[in-house]
């Protein structure tokens, strides 16, 4: 009995402990579920919202639709969050990369109405609503002490981005600098995408040629398939343009590396962009070149071949070249030329004409030479229509005419 009497309270209180146990563990349990079946704090949406982007910059177009629609969930989810949670700083930073990244300006304001304000620098909070609403100054000086070195990487990389973008215009060599802070801190992401993009521009405008290059070839290496490629293209043709490599045979030859790193597509247009400017500039040999380039990869009956047949002829201005000009120039199909075109190509007749008289048209064609037209083979007449029977029949009577007064004037 003593025995029992001993055990019994034992057994009660380890039962009681393992009850307590089980309590504790079934809580945090509960609290653990609770955590993961709540929204996620806004630092980590912010982490969902750089790995949609970082697909954005490798040409995932779906990833465009779903950084959207999680924009517009961080939207409603940061406003009704409570106040001490912008007491974390990583929250606090994590509102200033929303609003950068494309979020309403309607959180932020609300959140620079909260006390306490959320732990981040103020001047970064009104910065990037500055920079979201176009006060282009307000930004400037809100930012002139703030080094985007000095923060973490994820929102110093924003900063530097948008830091560089007024500068851009007014002090390229600083938006440079800038711009590859953006990139050093941000790699791989649609950040150092933009950056890439924008230092292209700004070197193609102050005509640093070697750095215009090297960026291009970077960019299309790392980000040729990005959603926002489209953008570098147009950047890059526009600064074909500014720099002058038409100008001569030796800088149209820095272009080769750079332009076979695009697709054929893309390679095929800036080819023929780069022809017509070289042309209009009167540098035959570089027109000829990229003429010769374009060609290669066009399709025959196509537009763009059409095109450039009438480059093709108007480079070559040698007396030798005259009969294969000529056949050239009437193979072209001018209906699917536009005004543009069309006054280019009027523009190749009467320069080589004026060099030298064309010699007759080829077999099967009729009508002045600057006003060609192909004919089909004389077998097949669908084409005639009776004014042209007319017009025919008149030709004919006034030949003889001619021919009988002719004879006459011989007697």
């Amino acid at each position: 009995m003593c025995c029992l009497s001993i055990r019994i309270p034992c057994f009660k209180g380890l039962l009681l402990g393992l009850m307590a146990a089980v309590f504790w563990v079934s809580a945090g349990w509960a609290q653990q579920v609770a955590k993961q079946t709540s929204d996620p704090e806004p630092f980590e949406m912010i982490r969902s919202l750089q790995s949609l982007q970082e697909q954005i910059a490798q040409g995932n177009s779906h990833a465009m639709q779903a950084q959207r629609a999680l924009l517009t969930k961080m939207d409603a989810s940061f406003v009704v969050l409570p106040a001490d949670a912008w007491q974390e700083p990583r929250n606090a930073r994590a509102a200033v990369i929303h609003l950068l990244s494309g979020g309403h300006p309607d959180v932020m304001r609300y959140l620079l109405s909260l006390d306490p304000a959320p732990a981040v620098d103020r001047k970064l909070m009104e910065a990037s609503l500055a920079y979201v609403e176009g006060r282009e100054e307000d930004m400037i000086v809100l930012l002139a002490e703030i080094d985007p070195l000095e923060l973490p990487a994820s929102l110093g990389g924003h900063v530097a981005l948008v830091k560089a973008a007024p500068y851009i215009r007014t002090d390229p060599e600083k938006a440079m600098e800038l711009l590859q802070v953006a990139s050093l801190l941000m790699p791989g992401t649609l950040v150092e995408e933009a950056a890439l993009r924008r230092e292209v521009f700004v070197a193609g405008m102050t005509g640093n040629v070697d750095r215009f290059r090297v960026l291009s070839i970077r960019y299309l290496r790392r980000f040729r398939t990005s959603v926002y490629a489209g953008d570098f293209r147009r950047r890059f043709a526009l600064s074909l343009d500014t720099l002058g490599f038409v100008k001569s045979e030796d800088k149209f030859a820095l272009l080769d590396d750079v332009l076979h790193e695009f697709d054929a597509d893309s390679r095929r247009g800036l080819y023929l962009r780069l022809a017509r400017s070289a042309l209009l500039a009167g540098h035959l040999n570089v027109a000829r070149k990229a003429t010769g380039e374009a060609l290669t990869l066009t399709v025959d009956g196509t537009k763009e071949n059409e095109i450039l047949k009438i480059y093709l002829a108007a480079t070559r201005l040698d007396p030798e070249f005259i009969t294969a000009n000529r056949d050239l120039l009437w193979s072209i199909d001018k209906s699917i030329l536009t005004a543009q075109d069309l006054a280019m190509l009027d523009g190749v007749y009467t320069v080589l004409n004026s060099v030298r008289h064309f010699p007759e048209p080829p077999p099967n064609v009729i009508g002045e030479f600057n006003v060609a037209t192909n004919m089909d083979a004389p077998e097949d007449q669908s084409w005639v229509s009776a004014d042209m029977e007319l017009a025919n029949v008149l030709l004919r009577r006034t030949g003889k005419s001619l021919a009988q007064l002719g004879e006459q004037d011989e007697r």
